[in-house]
């Protein structure tokens, strides 16, 4: 039923006569506006899940500053992807669970080691000599070079099937961690 008739539907039944011109006139007007409303709210629900509606995402990009320092070009969709769902789960805080969050939502299984000062009494003989800067510095060693692949439904035509090298696993890294550390990046073969 027309938003029209339904307006119509809702007026006092004596006051108002729904087939006045003015009336008439005004009610359809607001009842067409009702009604592209309505057809339009599939597609504004839409824009709350960006990974499924990805017409959504340069608005996404945009409102979050995105894609920020991790940018490359002919940035493959699944990248821009994971920097968008890094930026939805941004929550603060500095932590090795933090890091090692941070990659899994960009599509990493990472290891973060912190440095710790070799102290007399505390470190062990074999121990590394991590004075000085080493106390400011981590490693994150992810798998491989941690290939990326072509996904249905999650690549686009004209994307490669394969992509080698991690400057956005590098790039969230330094990007995300405290000013006064050293983010190293370390690749293990599988």
């Amino acid at each position: 039923m027309p938003h029209a008739d339904l307006l119509a539907a809702l007026l006092p039944p004596v006051s108002y006569a729904p087939s006045g011109l003015h009336l008439a006139a005004s009610l359809a007007m607001e009842g067409r506006e009702l009604d592209r409303v309505q057809a339009d709210a599939a597609h504004a629900v839409g824009g709350l899940r960006p990974f499924l509606y990805q017409q959504w995402l340069e608005d996404y990009e945009r409102v979050y500053g995105l894609p920020g320092p991790c940018a490359l070009g002919g940035q493959l969709l699944q990248e821009r992807l994971a920097l968008l769902a890094v930026a939805l789960q941004e929550r603060g805080g500095i932590s090795l669970a933090w890091l090692r969050r941070y990659a899994a939502l960009a599509g990493y299984e990472a290891k973060v080691t912190e440095y710790r000062e070799f102290k007399a009494g505390h470190s062990a003989a074999g121990d590394a000599l991590t004075n000085g800067g080493w106390c400011h510095a981590f490693l994150v060693t992810a798998p491989g070079d941690a290939p990326r692949e072509f996904k249905a439904g999650q690549s686009v035509a004209g994307e490669a099937l394969r992509t080698w090298g991690d400057p956005i696993l590098e790039c969230i890294i330094n990007w995300r961690k405290p000013a006064h550390t050293v983010g190293l990046v370390a690749y293990i073969e599988e």
